[in-house]
């Protein structure tokens, strides 16, 4: 079911350094209560871990005195949570790319979307500490606070990345005995709005077009192909995907069973894309249904070719460039049209498209 392709883009672990490096720089400023001038100033540590680690830790040295590593204040935090966010769903088939040579894109399909839920807590060892660090990050978050960042720099898509501020909730102790540690404990939850991707793939550079439009008098309006089959074996449901090729993602051409019969031989398909040609082997999606194609019961009808280059032929992706589309119409007499399309930009960053057509 999974693919087989081994692949690792280390976002959960991207998404932890992120969340960390946003509170790496939070200072206290110890001042002279007579002359109000600041006498020191020190980071406040930061680092991964659960909180009731942290807190045995603490009752574990409660002189605060056996590491320096651990003097209040601190702060740790973790990851509490991972769930699916339905509501930022995109299109399955939509593909982040990347131009990487001249002649292919680094490609993956658009991210899964899921929440990544923090806590963060703060220790102080009196209150005026713990106010003092949290009042150093409420600010930015109002409620959320976007970072732009680069997950993934084979793509090369920057995202930004909002972390929201849920709650904040704080714990002071009062009671115990005179040999108990009295610590002042803060506890700030967020959610990192993350997207995880699968297998980059490296595709080919499209660079010309064809469509082609057939019409079949013989058939109902939309059937455009029917078959005589041979060597068949299994079965060919209708509405079931049939393809030629090595698999469906590659197929050579595909389209729909509008219906089989197994006795004469016959298999009528719609909405084909692609090209169907005799001795071709035909696969079905859902049945594993295998045939191959001995003729054509009736030829079709080829009505309109469209064919699309890029203007200059050497374009890259991320240029400015035109296209050259050249539009033949088959009828009772050949009509050739050609349309040239002026100052058209197309941007592999954005997948926009402006155009001014002549």
């Amino acid at each position: 079911m999974l693919d087989n392709s081994h692949f690792y883009h280390q976002l959960t672990r991207k998404a932890v350094v992120l969340f960390g490096r946003l509170f790496d720089d939070v200072t206290i400023v110890r001042k002279n209560d007579q002359t109000g001038k600041e006498t020191s100033r020190f980071l406040v540590p930061i680092i991964y871990s659960p909180k009731e680690k942290m807190i045995t830790r603490l009752f574990s040295d409660p002189d605060l005195l056996r590491s320096v590593g651990m003097i209040l204040p601190r702060m740790s935090f973790e990851i509490t949570g991972i769930s699916y966010d339905a509501t930022r769903k995109q299109n399955s088939l939509l593909r982040a790319a990347k131009s990487n040579t001249s002649t292919h894109v680094t490609a993956s399909y658009m991210g899964v979307p899921y929440d990544i839920t923090f806590a963060l807590n703060i220790y102080a060892r009196n209150i005026d500490d713990g106010t003092h660090i949290v009042e150093q990050i409420l600010p930015f978050f109002n409620p959320d606070f976007t970072v732009a960042t680069n997950m993934i720099p084979d793509l090369g898509a920057v995202k930004d990345i909002p972390v929201i501020l849920n709650s904040v909730a704080n714990d002071i102790t009062y009671e115990g005995d005179f040999d108990s540690i009295r610590y002042i404990n803060w506890t700030l939850t967020f959610t990192m709005k993350m997207h995880y991707y699968g297998p980059i793939s490296y595709p080919k550079i499209i660079k010309t077009v064809y469509a082609n439009t057939y019409n079949d008098p013989s058939l109902q309006s939309g059937y455009i192909t029917r078959l005589n089959v041979i060597n068949a074996n299994g079965k060919f449901k209708s509405e079931d995907f049939v393809y030629t090729g090595n698999s469906f993602k590659t197929a050579n051409a595909y389209g729909i069973v509008v219906s089989y019969n197994a006795n004469l031989g016959k298999l009528v398909l719609g909405a084909t894309q692609g090209q169907f040609r005799v001795n071709n082997t035909i696969h079905a999606v859902s049945t594993n249904g295998v045939c191959q194609i001995a003729s054509f019961d009736a030829s079709p009808l080829q009505l309109v070719s469209i064919k699309v280059q890029p203007d200059p032929i050497t374009a890259q992706p991320g240029d400015d460039y035109g296209y050259d589309v050249n539009v033949t119409e088959f009828g009772d007499s050949d009509r050739v049209a050609t349309i040239t399309v002026d100052s058209l930009i197309y941007s592999a960053d954005d997948m926009t498209i402006s155009a001014d057509i002549n």
